[in-house]
């Protein structure tokens, strides 16, 4: 049955985890901004590391619906579905709750030396977005005739790098265009190749 307390501490963890990184954040902290009592939390969290799960893996999952029902996994051409991609990620990063930052990266981060069992939970995500990147790219590219120039394992790490670094800038300089900007000049280039290549 949903607990509203549950769920209650697990957006304040992921709101504070993004805000402040999770060796900042306490239980206290989480409880207060939750207005929920510490046996409340023990009740449904036996650690802020068991909490701290949940929210990555409730992260994953938002990030894995949000694929699935994307417009561009009906897109006509490996092409179209490729830059249907990133403009869906384009889109994405519009709303203010999600631009605020990536949870993998916040956890890569900071996480290897004081948490490493959190911190490895993360890699087997990267390297599944990586591998949903890495096959658009390689449809997209395979009737083309660069398919032996354009490398679809470093394209997309450059897409990831892209994005993950468009986040933080976008936070440092409080601008969340930036993520627009960055996004679309990845794509603009990415087109052009592409265009290259039709035979």
């Amino acid at each position: 049955m949903p607990s509203p307390s549950r769920d209650k501490l697990i957006a304040v963890a992921r709101h504070l985890i993004l805000e402040r990184g999770f060796s900042a954040m306490s239980v206290n902290d989480v409880c207060l901004a939750a207005g929920v009592t510490k046996g409340s939390f023990f009740h449904h969290f036996d650690s802020k590391e068991t909490l701290g799960e949940v929210v990555l893996e409730e992260f994953w999952q938002g990030v894995q619906d949000r694929q699935e029902n994307a417009a561009y996994r009906s897109a006509g051409t490996p092409v179209a579905r490729l830059l249907g991609y990133i403009d869906h990620a384009i889109d994405t990063y519009q709303n203010p709750d999600l631009r605020s930052g990536c949870l993998l990266a916040v956890y890569v981060s900071e996480l290897r030396e004081t948490h490493p069992g959190l911190y490895h939970k993360c890699i087997p995500h990267f390297l599944s977005w990586k591998s949903d990147v890495v096959s658009l790219l390689q449809d997209a590219v395979a009737q083309l005739s660069i398919k032996d120039q354009l490398e679809a394992e470093g394209w997309a790490e450059f897409y990831i790098s892209t994005l993950e670094g468009a986040l933080m800038l976008a936070k440092a300089l409080n601008d969340p265009q930036v993520i627009t900007r960055v996004l679309t000049l990845y794509r603009n280039q990415l087109a052009s190749l592409l265009s290259s290549g039709n035979p």
